[in-house]
């Protein structure tokens, strides 16, 4: 890379400025954005934990499924249960540290790729390529074991009970309410680029998302996969208010 001219350099300082730039706005809207209300974070009961035996209170609609890893911090097999006005999101969750963590970590060594192919592009550097490459890889491999990990390390809380956590919050507070692609809107899209569109697919008829209050007062992401379709379609209409 001797002699490196200033445009060139320009370029690249450009493109590392423009995809970190765009890659924290997408991801510190999704981790901030401030909601109208707060939900309630409880332990979840035997029925939404999902234990066998236990019945749901009468006129509660009970909806299993599995979440995606979105802002709630849910993951793995979860429970959703509508109760009149109100609607419970109750599964395995973890610690909201390590998740964002892990959002940012896989967020901008996915940026780094962006500057270094750019580099190798106009350097036509191999081994530039190859550190494209690598930090690719790593965003790959961050990506995976946070996927794999999180539904048993949101269990760990409930060995002993059986109990989930879950966050309790109005039906009314529910915005941007979808059925199938959906689930990564607010930000997420940025992050999971390389995987959204064959998520998209899975997601086509089942997956239940909307926006709606965590216990600290921010707006997040909810997201259940509704193992069958019609399931999914009554939840959006809970959600709805449809009926």
């Amino acid at each position: 890379m001797d002699g490196i001219a200033g445009w060139q350099v320009a370029l690249v300082v450009a493109s590392a400025l423009g995809a970190a730039g765009y890659m924290a706005f997408r991801i510190a809207r999704l981790q901030f954005r401030r909601a109208s209300a707060s939900a309630l974070a409880r332990q979840g009961d035997p029925a939404e934990s999902g234990l066998y035996g236990a019945a749901a209170t009468q006129g509660a609609r009970v909806f299993d499924g599995f979440s995606y890893r979105v802002g709630a911090r849910f993951a793995g097999r979860s429970r959703v249960v509508v109760n009149g006005d109100r609607v419970a999101f109750c599964g395995p969750r973890g610690p909201s540290g390590l998740y964002w963590l892990w959002i940012w970590l896989q967020g901008m060594l996915l940026v780094a790729v962006v500057p270094l192919a750019v580099l190798a592009a106009v350097t036509l550097d191999w081994r530039v390529a190859l550190w494209a490459l690598g930090a690719l890889i790593a965003s790959i491999i961050v990506m995976a074991v946070g996927a794999g990990v999180w539904p048993g390390l949101g269990e760990v809380p409930g060995l002993e009970t059986g109990l989930f956590p879950a966050l309790e919050h109005a039906v009314s507070d529910v915005r941007d309410l979808t059925l199938g692609p959906g689930w990564a809107n607010g930000g997420l899209a940025a992050v999971l680029v390389l995987y959204r569109a064959p998520i998209d697919q899975l997601a086509k008829g089942h997956a239940v998302s909307w926006f709606g209050p965590d216990e600290r007062g921010r707006e997040v992401r909810y997201a259940l996969h509704c193992y069958r379709t019609e399931d999914a379609e009554a939840l959006r209409g809970l959600l709805a208010g449809d009926g």
